[in-house]
């Protein structure tokens, strides 16, 4: 019954890093400009922050200036308890400073701004604390400023979504994609995230270990420009600006990248060459054309004079996936209000995330029903769109109303997918983990899915010349319908990539069998368990497999083992997850310093009233996600698990844990 960690589950931790101390958030590059660039980061504690820049790595000879710097800090609140070596820091001055949301308390934010650049220009950068290095030397710290407007040269860009969950999927669409990138020996421009990029509410301690570690490596040199999902919508708000989402990212407010000023980080545009972006909070802002969303975005439609016309946000108008966009109000919303200004304006590729699926439309437009969405009339292209085979979509000239678009959901890159049926303005459905690269050169634009190993799974082309005829396709091509599959074993919670173990397999702890304890102080710190033997993990009472406890049946004759042990965190607020690997039969209950956290296979109540305790079906050791209880302290927590068989004389009753700190 109890099993071993699987192998590749025990290399894990070796396959995510950490920043090295003082750095607690590894520098990145942000707010990309023809002339300007943001470098951010984060310390453990205030440094001396100096930022050093040059056109070769070996040549840093020009320095941010002090007033080119903002400061911005984590010092927790009044009464708050916290480490001393942080109350020391509650100086006058260091409160006056701006303040993080919810960072750990401790944290210090750096945004360093590089002015005077030339335009489409490669740039080395350093990280001091005063003279101290905290970067290597390396040309991975460069940067490479956005090129003049208009500029016509090959671009090429990296488009994903849905993927913070810092597990196993999340790490193979990254690096599936860069190897495709190096193999093809054609770089990044920059990157978009069409949100959740932290989940599963947005905290700040998520964004670290679920967005700027698994990305470090990209980061450091390739902006990523942001849209807000719904997850980050959990702590951050679109109509306030204030939540971790938004300490995370520097997007232009006042146009200094291109683009309309939009005076909000909720939404924003940018130009990069040849092509206008658009950026929406499709999540918790008003929609309407009424809104001032939408009349922003009309006035920057009326500004724009690029080439092309790309928009994103996480909300899909189109999608059979995770989510079905004929359901939900949200997805609707988008669809009825904001898409006919933006297929007004001469939209020619939208990107979404939101439902766990790939998803790739054909040349469309006008499918703006609150109803169920039809292909019929609004499908102006229904060939595959790739250039080896029907060949690619074509438009007109510059930004031109209504000659179609391509709808791109691309909310595949690390979240376990899902799909309910096929979109009938749907070319290529794909239920597989991926991401997606972007090339526009010319009047060419090429978008491809890349999935987790690397290959190419979809192409399509669009090309814009001269004024093609534009058609509606009364029947247009359809997909075939979707037959849901039977339904296939639930899968197991991966477990986090980066984590440390507090508690080991094959820990000793206090257990108490063949009797229940009392009440719930059992549970508690303080509570006086030297009457508990002590005994090794793991425990079981069956075939002779495990040693360490007697497993004798309770007074009510089914077999119940309760163990408690100590372990310490030193700051409970830098942790994002607390996950117990573990084998057990048949139910479990788990406690943290006496709240319950979880329970598994047990109904009602607990100890000797427990009820409702079913067979555990499956088999083998599982990671159970714990969250980030509010009962996690710093210093000594305890953890207390009671277990319960199905039934009596269960040959089966056991159990095997181990507790993980993801952080």
């Amino acid at each position: 019954m109890l099993g071993f960690v699987a192998a590749w589950a025990l290399c894990l931790c070796a396959l995510s890093e950490n920043p090295q101390p003082p750095l607690a958030r590894s520098p990145y590059v942000q707010g990309a400009s023809p002339t300007q660039m943001h470098v951010l980061w984060r310390s453990e504690g205030p440094i001396q922050p100096v930022v050093r820049w040059g056109l070769r790595p070996d040549q840093l000879d020009h320095t941010v200036p002090a007033e080119a710097l903002v400061t911005r800090a984590s010092l927790g609140t009044n009464g708050q308890s916290m480490l001393a070596r942080w109350q020391a820091l509650r100086t006058p001055a260091n409160l006056a400073l701006p303040k993080l949301h919810s960072a750990p308390v401790g944290t210090f934010q750096y945004e360093a701004l590089i002015e005077g650049l030339t335009p489409d220009t490669v740039y080395y950068y350093g990280v001091f604390n005063g003279a101290e290095r905290l970067t290597p030397e390396s040309p991975d710290h460069r940067f490479q400023t956005q090129p003049k407007p208009g500029t016509v040269r090959p671009y090429r860009f990296w488009v994903l979504g849905d993927s913070g969950t810092g597990r196993e999927a999340q790490r193979a669409v990254h690096e599936g994609l860069l190897a495709r990138v190096k193999q093809e020996g054609r770089p990044l421009d920059f990157w978009i995230h069409v949100g959740d990029m932290a989940y599963g509410t947005g905290r700040d301690v998520e964004f670290q270990s679920r967005f700027f570690e698994s990305y470090r490596t990209t980061l450091r040199h390739s902006v990523c420009w942001p849209a807000m999902g719904n997850h980050e919508g959990h702590t951050s708000k679109g109509s306030t600006g204030v939540g971790p989402y938004y300490d995370a990212y520097w997007v232009p407010t006042r146009g200094e990248s291109g683009g309309l000023a939009s005076g909000t980080e909720a939404y924003y545009s940018f130009d990069h060459g040849n092509i206008h972006f658009i950026c929406l909070d499709s999540h918790d802002l008003d929609r309407k054309p009424s809104g001032a969303m939408a009349q922003w975005l009309k006035a920057d439609l009326e500004k724009a004079r690029a080439e092309w016309l790309i928009a994103f946000w996480h909300h899909p108008p189109y999608t059979k996936g995770s989510h079905d966009s004929d359901k939900e109000a949200d997805l609707i919303e988008v669809r009825h209000h904001l898409l006919p200004i933006l297929e007004s304006g001469g939209v020619d590729l939208v990107l979404t995330g939101h439902s766990h699926i790939y998803e790739r439309s054909m040349l469309m437009d006008g499918a703006y029903s609150t109803n169920a969405t039809v292909a019929e009339n609004v499908i102006l292209d229904d060939g595959d769109g790739d250039p080896q085979g029907d060949g690619a979509y074509h438009k007109g000239a510059g930004l031109r109303p209504h000659e179609g678009a391509v709808q791109v959901v691309a909310g595949h890159s690390g979240a376990g997918l899902g799909r309910v049926g096929t979109s009938p303005v749907m070319r290529r459905t794909l239920v597989e983990h991926g991401s997606v690269l972007v090339d526009v050169e010319g009047d060419t634009l090429v978008g491809r899915m890349i999935n987790r190993e690397g290959v190419e799974r979809d192409r399509f082309s669009l090309v814009k010349r001269g004024r093609p005829m534009v058609r509606r396709l009364a029947l247009p091509w359809q997909p075939p319908e979707y037959k849901a599959p039977e339904k296939a074993p639930k899968s197991p919670n991966p477990p986090p990539l980066d984590y440390a173990v507090l508690i080991p397999e094959g820990a000793d702890w206090r257990s108490l069998v063949g009797s229940h304890p009392q009440g719930a102080s059992w549970t508690r710190p303080g509570f006086d368990d030297a009457s508990w033997p002590q005994a090794r993990a793991p425990f079981d009472s069956g075939r002779g497999r495990l040693k360490g406890a007697e497993g004798k049946a309770g007074p009510a004759g089914r077999p119940s083992l309760y163990v408690r042990r100590e372990f310490t965190v030193v700051q409970a607020d830098k942790v994002t997850e607390l996950g117990l690997w573990v084998d057990y039969a048949d139910g479990l209950i788990v406690y943290l310093n006496g709240q319950e956290i979880t329970r598994v296979n047990v109904g009602r109540s607990s100890g000797r009233n427990v009820q409702g305790v079913k067979l555990r079906e499956d088999s083998g050791r599982v990671y159970l996600p714990l969250g980030a209880s509010k009962a996690l302290v710093d210093g000594v927590n305890v953890l207390a698990i009671e277990c319960h068989a199905q039934g009596e004389g269960s040959i089966d009753f056991g159990l095997n844990p181990a507790l993980w700190m993801e952080d």
